[in-house]
């Protein structure tokens, strides 16, 4: 009886404590969706309060008629989707090569590879952008998407779920006459599913927030991505905080949108794959 009691109230504490977590977690999220209804002049007062006193859509008027939203969606979703694309192709592939296949040198290259995490993009920054302008690049959609088409982070993870797969599929499909392509796509990428969801989401949303590179290589106000918009945004209207709550809500909603279509496949690979969600 003392061991259930103890037991519930470890239980009790360890949902309150995860509950207070959660909450201090969504609540700056909810005060900025809550605050983009707010007139700017309410955002400031010194007299805290989560729901606005006097709701007003204007803020969101304001913002699309300040700012071209539609052309900056268009170009980050395009972005992040054709480089998300790229790196599942590149990292499943490569993942395949490092854990199936045997060739002389393969270990040093995948070590190489994993080298390559730890340089800091910025050292790398002034080469790319030289590469880039001698391309002609510059202002364009292949200059901002070819710095992130492989994943060196995406080749190791999906390397590390590959091993998993047992070989005797793959040689019972080489028996069989399958090509090492045929196996990879027929064997392989439907087996790792749920690790692709995880690889993809994470790909995208890092894209789509990507703003340092967009920042160094746009210089055309048709070509700026989201983050770029919003920071110009911001700048511009510090003095008007509720119309920078009602551009920060918009710029988050396509992120949302995409975790809650994907959602059971990203915790399904997560715990696949070993990581912490």
């Amino acid at each position: 009886m003392k061991y259930r009691v103890r037991r519930k109230i470890g239980q009790v504490v360890l949902h309150g404590v995860l509950l207070l977590g959660g909450i201090l977690m969504i609540a700056p999220f909810v005060w900025m969706v809550l605050s983009s209804f707010k007139p700017s002049l309410e955002v400031i007062n010194v007299e805290f309060g989560f729901f606005p006193k006097t709701w007003t859509f204007a803020n969101y008027l304001r913002v699309f008629q300040e700012v071209s939203l539609g052309r900056g969606y268009f170009n980050s979703i395009l972005i992040a989707s054709g480089v998300t694309l790229s790196v599942l192709l590149s990292a499943t592939a490569a993942g395949y090569l490092f854990s199936k296949l045997r060739f002389r040198g393969r270990d040093q290259l995948f070590v190489l590879t994993l080298a390559s995490v730890m340089i800091p993009p910025h050292i790398v920054l002034v080469p790319l952008y030289t590469l880039m302008n001698r391309l002609q690049w510059i202002n364009t959609y292949q200059g901002l998407a070819f710095p992130f088409l492989m994943s060196a982070f995406g080749i190791f993870l999906m390397r590390q779920f590959i091993r998993g797969i047992p070989n005797d599929l793959v040689e019972a499909a080489r028996i069989d006459g399958a090509s090492d392509f045929r196996i990879y796509w027929s064997v392989i990428l439907p087996l790792v599913r749920s690790s692709m969801a995880v690889l993809g989401i994470l790909t995208f949303l890092w894209n789509y927030d990507e703003f340092l590179w967009p920042l160094v290589v746009v210089h055309d106000n048709r070509m700026m991505t989201i983050p770029l918009i919003l920071g110009h945004f911001t700048q511009a209207e510090a003095k008007f905080p509720g119309e920078s709550m009602a551009a920060c809500t918009l710029v988050v909603a396509p992120v949302l949108i995409v975790y809650a279509f994907f959602q059971s496949q990203f915790v399904k690979g997560m715990s696949m794959t070993g990581l912490k969600a």
